[in-house]
């Protein structure tokens, strides 16, 4: 069976005879079928193209909004470090201000009982320090915390701790290991004793309440005084008592005069102090300036 043909006239004005063209309807069939599959691949390509397109915008507008959502966080939180970082500032401002009012509470308390806590003998002095005024420039970090409290103790205590020497003289025995000047034997001194004539006078070394006034033993004439919770002094070989037990004395008063009363070889002072119940070496407040 012969395969039937399509005719096609083509007439052209300019042409006397028409243009005759005969194509087969299989090539026409053809010529359809692949029109059609290039179109469906044309169609499904563009879908897949569409697709991602959706898809990569639909996912970058997401990162999008996490970017938003962790740019947000992060300026809360920036802000939150700037108001913590006020507020630090504004503590360390606070801290050093109370720092120097302690520190002028304090100079004014000394100068009234005759020391000079703060100042010390000029030679072979030196270190890194920085002045006051410029804590609150300064780019080191000072912990000033504990500073505070230990002021705060310093003025509530500063005139009812023993500071400075009790009376004149020349230390002939330390705190410590020494022989003793009677017996010869080796023994631990449990104060100082400080030598000058007879009849010195002995001053107390802050204000305080007198506990005992009289014999003690081998110290002779004694006085103990309470000076608050922490701190008691002893005043020992005392040749005359000028106070009484439950009597109230003041810094610098004259309680006593040096003697040797006691086990003594000689006219003298031993000095104990005693800090939270126990002996402490009284030399480390002996030598606060006065």
């Amino acid at each position: 069976m012969k395969d039937s043909k399509l005719q096609v006239i083509v007439i052209d004005s300019d042409v006397e005879k028409p243009k005759r063209y005969r194509i087969s309807k299989k090539k026409i069939k053809v010529l359809a079928i692949a029109s059609l599959f290039f179109t469906t691949v044309l169609l499904i390509y563009t879908s897949i193209l569409t697709y991602k397109s959706y898809s990569y915008y639909s996912k970058t507008e997401k990162e999008i909004k996490e970017l938003k959502e962790e740019l947000a966080q992060y300026k809360s939180e920036n802000g939150q470090l700037k108001v913590q970082l006020a507020k630090l500032k504004d503590e360390k401002e606070k801290t050093i201000e109370e720092l120097a009012k302690r520190i002028e509470i304090i100079d004014s308390i000394m100068k009234k009982v005759g020391i000079n806590v703060l100042s010390t003998d000029k030679e072979g002095e030196g270190g890194l320090a920085i002045p006051i005024e410029r804590l609150l420039t300064t780019n080191e970090n000072i912990d000033l915390s504990p500073v505070i409290p230990d002021l705060d103790y310093i003025i509530q205590n500063l005139k009812t701790t023993p500071l400075g020497y009790p009376t004149v003289g020349r230390i002939t025995s330390g705190f410590g290991l020494r022989r003793n000047p009677v017996t010869g034997r080796i023994e631990f001194h449990l104060g100082v004793d400080i030598a000058n004539s007879w009849g010195t006078p002995v001053r107390t070394s802050a204000d305080g309440k007198v506990i005992k006034a009289g014999w003690c033993g081998l110290m002779g004439k004694c006085i103990v005084i309470k000076h608050n919770k922490d701190f008691s002094t002893y005043y020992g070989h005392l040749a005359k008592i000028f106070v009484k037990k439950g009597e109230y004395v003041e810094k610098g008063q004259i309680v006593g005069i040096t003697g040797s009363s006691g086990r003594s070889t000689g006219p003298h002072l031993h000095y104990t102090i005693k800090y939270k119940n126990k002996i402490v070496n009284p030399i480390t407040y002996m030598e606060v300036s006065p």
